[in-house]
């Protein structure tokens, strides 16, 4: 009886410990499923929404659609489908590694490369750059595309085919194409385009992927040609392949430029300049439109903006090394020489109450010019003309006519430095033009303080006897120059040089913008004065240092100035630099002339070096028949050209 008492308590605890386990696991598990519930109610009803775009991002990708970039045409634009573009966009496939097929892993996609690399017979240098570390771990992390082959050939693309090992990792995304088709003859204008540095990225409100401007009006009007990017979405499965892909904003075009060139006279000055290293300015004297601007040497800007990495690179170190990259229509200085005499008898002409001078006056010349000095222990200086014979009596006219230095060594010197320093400013000769392109610099005009503060010494006579001539301290640019010659053939008026005449929506063509010029200085001076200048710049191509090159039929009646700029290495005639500028049609209207300015470096002399340029640009902007010619006669015994000074 005690045993079964015994038993039976045993049996009471036994099933009591038994419910409370129950009872405590019970409670674990309704308290565990509360919170599930509590969990899953917070995750799809409260939080639902929020959490749904959480999800869908981790298989969905906002992907950018990079805008075209706007395109470029010449000066007879019509509309997009009726006109030729000078810049268009063209579309090619990039190869793009699909880095998610090989999980992301830098070690498995350098790999990849790698083989990829060899199978083609691709040069390891040709991502060598590319897979340096940590840059490329850091690009893989973040997920940004790996372009593996930029620019696709077809053969390159069948033969990626060829092998599954490589095709299956390889998507073909399109990617635009710019197409520069006046290539280097327009270069220093159109410039190129490529993707931003880590200093573009810093200043500007660009995205790394984007190509945009680097010279030229690519980058002086980037932000009117990049257009705005548009995006959408992509959704992807486990391997990394698209599956669904919806557009939410579409890219919108840039918009498209239409310039003041004209294709036929850039072209003829691109191509008189082969085998010189120079520039060549063509411009409408009357509004300011600039006709042509050529610069040699050159670069391709096809090559630059392509998709060729070595092809670029070398093509860029090679450019660099012979100075290709430098506008020397805008960004080189140089001693105007004989083009600076017009200013010179200008300002001689505009200062006559002061000096009593007038284009009648007289000066003789031997061959040279003897600067008396006015200290016992100084010696005399002399200063020669071109001509040592002499050029005999002349007034300013047939001064400028044979471009004797002697009368302007005579009339300078009577003049001052001062009166010749004013002009040369007064004409913006120390100033940049404002022209639409980067990275212009301004000419230097010297002067009385400039000279003591940079040698310690005072300005001399002998200074102003040089300066009289267009050499010595002074240094313009050439489309500095050009614009000189601009205000004195529309009276004293200087308008601001343009490339971009208009700009457009691609979209309906309307005009956002039209440029109709700007006056930016208007200096007032005599007709008289003016005319008497431009008679003497008649007489220089009628019968004077340019006669035999430009006084043709088959050209209009032009009017200009030779020059011809001593170097530093003096005495050695192919170290001259060469000038030319000038106008026609001599008597036309000014909405019918064109100027055209050249400078030719080391070119031995104006008439031989730049006129002949200057003749080719000429014809090409008036060919035969349309110009008619009021002086019909031409000199048969013309006086010689121009020639340096030697050293005996």
């Amino acid at each position: 009886m005690a045993f079964k008492t015994s038993s039976s308590s045993t049996e009471f605890k036994l099933e009591q410990s038994f419910r409370n386990r129950l009872y405590f696991f019970t409670t674990i598990i309704v308290v565990t499923m509360f919170i599930f519930i509590v969990q899953l109610f917070n995750l799809q009803i409260l939080n639902g929404a929020e959490n749904s775009i959480k999800a869908e991002r981790f298989v969905k990708r906002i992907e950018s659609l990079p805008a075209s970039r706007g395109q470029v045409y010449d000066r007879k634009y019509l509309n997009a489908e009726r006109s030729e573009p000078i810049i268009s966009n063209s579309a090619s496939l990039d190869a793009v590694v699909n880095s998610s097929l090989l999980k992301n892993d830098p070690a498995k996609i350098r790999e990849y490369i790698l083989l990829f690399d060899k199978t083609l017979s691709i040069p390891e240098a040709f991502h060598a750059e590319e897979l340096l570390e940590p840059k490329f771990t850091r690009k893989v992390r973040t997920k940004n595309p790996i372009v593996i082959l930029p620019g696709i050939t077809r053969a390159q693309h069948e033969r990626i085919s060829i092998f599954d090992n490589l095709a299956k990792y390889i998507i073909l995304v399109p990617s635009p194409r710019r197409n520069y088709h006046m290539g280097p003859s327009l270069a220093h204008v159109t410039g190129y385009i490529g993707l931003p540095s880590e200093r573009d990225l810093k200043n500007r409100e660009i995205k790394s992927y984007q190509l945009i401007g680097k010279a030229g009006i690519e980058i002086y009007y980037d932000s009117f040609l990049r257009g705005t990017d548009g995006f959408r979405y992509q959704t992807k499965n486990s391997e990394g392949n698209i599956q669904e892909e919806t557009v939410v904003e579409h890219a919108k075009m840039g918009n498209h430029l239409v310039l003041t060139i004209d294709k036929d006279i850039q072209r003829a000055a691109y191509s008189a300049l082969k085998n010189h290293r120079g520039t060549v300015i063509a411009i409408k004297p009357g509004s300011g439109e600039v006709l042509a601007l050529a610069s040699n040497p050159s670069f391709d800007p096809n090559i630059l903006s392509g998709k060729n990495k070595q092809l670029r690179t070398s093509h860029f170190n090679r450019i660099k090394s012979n100075g290709g990259f430098s506008n020397i229509a805008i960004q080189s200085k140089f001693p105007p020489a004989s083009t600076f005499k017009a200013l010179v008898g200008l300002a001689a002409l505009e200062s006559e109450h002061k000096i009593d001078y007038s284009p009648s006056q007289s000066y003789q010349c031997t061959g040279n010019f003897i600067l008396k000095s006015k200290l016992i222990t100084v010696p005399d200086q002399e200063f020669k003309c071109w001509d040592k014979k002499g050029h005999g009596h002349n007034d300013l006219i047939h001064a400028l006519e044979k471009s004797c230095s002697v009368y302007f060594y005579n009339l300078g010197y009577r003049l001052g430095s001062e009166s010749i320093i004013q002009y040369a400013k007064n004409f913006n000769l120390d100033k940049v033009s404002n022209i639409d392109l980067p990275s212009e610099v301004s000419g230097f005009v010297p002067s009385n303080e400039w000279k003591k503060s940079s040698y310690g010494t005072k300005w001399f006579d002998g200074d102003t006897v040089n300066l009289s001539i267009g050499q010595g301290f002074i240094s313009v640019t050439p489309m500095g120059m050009a614009l000189f010659y601009m205000a004195l053939i529309n009276n004293g008026k200087v308008l601001q040089p343009y490339l971009v005449s208009e700009i457009r929506n691609p979209i309906d063509n309307s005009v956002i913008y039209r440029n109709n010029g700007k006056v930016i200085k208007d200096i007032p001076m005599r007709t008289s004065s003016m005319e008497a200048v431009k008679l003497g710049l008649r007489a220089v191509v009628k019968t004077g240092t340019a006669s035999k090159i430009l006084n043709l039929p088959d050209l209009p009646e032009i009017a200009g100035k030779t020059g011809t700029a001593q170097t530093r290495k003096k005495g050695i005639s192919k170290s001259n630099h060469a000038w030319f500028i000038g106008y026609a049609p001599y008597n036309a209207p000014l909405d019918q002339q064109v100027l055209v300015a050249v400078f030719i470096e080391y070119g031995v002399g104006g008439a031989v070096g730049a006129a002949p340029i200057a003749k080719d640009v000429f014809k090409a902007a008036f060919p035969s028949g349309s110009f008619k010619r009021t002086d019909t006669k031409f000199e048969p015994n013309r006086m010689e050209e121009e020639t340096p000074l030697e050293e005996e």
